[in-house]
């Protein structure tokens, strides 16, 4: 996912107006800051405990229609009941040739913030958004099935963490190398991948990335 962000935001134009919807400004994960780009970040959540620059329902933007040049949702789709509005508000506050960024969880656990409504495979989010009016619509798949398969051990040992039986400071720090050991591992095999082993480990994946245009 921060692979996916800091290479779309690199081609974003200098001095942009781009709209974080449901983006958190306060505390932040992964590696990826939309603020060390040149441009220029609105931040809109339902919850102010992140303190955005307005509260609002993803799917009842108080902006003007065409108000800024780059949307990013960022897995923000599964947590809303109605995917599909949120989009649509989107599509509305873009400017003409704007993008709208999504990163959508699938094979990942069900996380509350506050509920988790949902897992889409990559032809919903085409239909739904080639509907809408999008054009140029890329959805590609994240860590595929070795990734998958990293991501439901590194739960597990979590809860464990989580509920006392790893107690050690060294064994938690050793439970902390081998997962990220683990995920490069998984990237570089599914990059890897023979071609008589792709069409299986495609059919796994933690999510999606998708890059749309509006016309």
């Amino acid at each position: 996912m921060d692979e996916f962000y800091i290479r779309q935001a690199s081609m974003l134009e200098a001095g942009s107006q781009v709209l974080d919807l449901g983006g958190k400004r306060f505390p932040k994960r992964g590696r990826f800051q939309i603020e060390h780009y040149d441009v220029h970040v609105r931040y809109a959540n339902v919850s102010t405990e992140h303190r955005p620059d307005v509260q609002t329902d993803a799917s009842r933007l108080p902006f003007r229609d065409k108000s800024f040049d780059a949307v990013i949702c960022a897995e923000v789709l599964e947590h809303v009941p109605d995917p599909v509005s949120v989009m649509r508000e989107a599509y509305r506050v873009l400017r003409g040739r704007g993008v709208l960024l999504i990163t959508v969880p699938f094979l990942f656990p069900i996380h509350a913030d506050p509920y988790d409504y949902c897992r889409y495979t990559d032809y919903y989010w085409k239909e739904n958004l080639e509907r809408i009016g999008f054009t140029d619509v890329a959805v590609e798949p994240q860590g595929l099935f070795w990734s998958v398969a990293v991501e439901m051990l590194r739960a597990r040992c979590y809860e464990r963490l989580k509920q006392g039986r790893l107690q050690s400071a060294v064994v938690q720090r050793l439970v902390t190398a081998l997962v990220a050991k683990g995920r490069r591992a998984a990237l570089h095999r599914e990059q890897r991948a023979e071609a008589s082993d792709e069409a299986f480990i495609r059919r796994y994946t933690t999510g999606y990335g998708s890059r749309v245009g509006r016309p």
